[in-house]
């Protein structure tokens, strides 16, 4: 598992979507950083007033920041847990470590920070890429696996692979509005041009701060909104650059290879 970084900011989105019922009107302000709880929360840019699509579509960890607090222990929790975080996914006899967040008792910065995908936040890429696939498939994960089929010698087919559905991480209506989040990402600031043309890609980056001195761990994590090429993803680069400049190229490398 890793620090997810602003990939964690996904989680935030559907907290918020389920609980701030004004929060495509709303009108954020970053001023580059904000004190929460007398500690600092910094910000790569100062993005001025700005509504909720171009604070995700920028990750402004100001307003990601302040969202969380405003949403709360209980609900940041119940948002983590109903999309997969402290669970572990068993498929083809594997068991996958678990994504964690932990925020009881924390103090307001703290929550800020877990909100942005920092404090103690980890995630394992296999369920961030079950997710993905979640949000792609209106709330619902298929879970993956990895043998197709077992054929003998003989010819006889002694194992056969199929697609299972998992517990509904989203309602359907959560799924559709972070879908729509998640595709502006890609259209008015990612670029379509990272991705095969007519894939109408879905993603989120994320830059995971690891510690003073260290390269951060680069992701990107989405999936293909066009049915025809139904493929999620996630990609966690260690001692990577920002996520688009690291994930983001393996990504891009990987679905133009699939669409090849």
């Amino acid at each position: 598992t890793y620090t997810p970084g602003s990939v964690f900011k996904v989680v935030t989105t559907a907290a918020a979507i389920e609980n701030i019922p004004d929060l495509d009107s709303r009108t954020f302000t970053c001023d580059g950083s904000v004190v929460i709880n007398g500690n600092q929360i910094n910000c790569l840019a100062t993005h001025g007033q700005i509504d909720f699509k171009t604070a995700l579509s920028h990750s402004c960890n100001v307003v990601f920041g302040e969202l969380a607090v405003e949403l709360g222990e209980e609900k940041m929790t119940a948002m983590a847990n109903q999309m997969g975080f402290n669970a572990s996914f068993e498929f083809d006899g594997i068991h996958t470590a678990k994504s964690v967040y932990q925020v009881k008792d924390a103090s307001d910065d703290a929550l800020a920070w877990s909100g942005i995908g920092q404090y103690t936040d980890l995630a394992n890429p296999m369920h961030m890429a079950i997710l993905m696939g979640a949000v792609a498939n209106g709330g619902t994960p298929v879970l993956p696996h990895f043998v197709d089929s077992i054929t003998t010698s003989f010819g006889l087919v002694t194992h056969m692979g199929y697609p299972q559905e998992g517990e509904r991480m989203l309602s359907a209506s959560t799924a559709d509005r972070l879908k729509g989040y998640l595709r502006n990402n890609v259209s008015s600031y990612y670029g379509d041009n990272l991705f095969p043309s007519g894939m109408e890609v879905c993603a989120k980056t994320g830059t995971a701060e690891v510690g003073e001195g260290k390269a951060p761990t680069g992701w990107m994590i989405g999936f293909s909104a066009n049915s025809s090429t139904p493929y999620a993803f996630a990609v966690a680069v260690e001692e990577g650059s920002s996520g688009i400049g690291s994930a983001g190229s393996v990504a891009s490398a990987v679905l133009n290879r699939l669409a090849a």
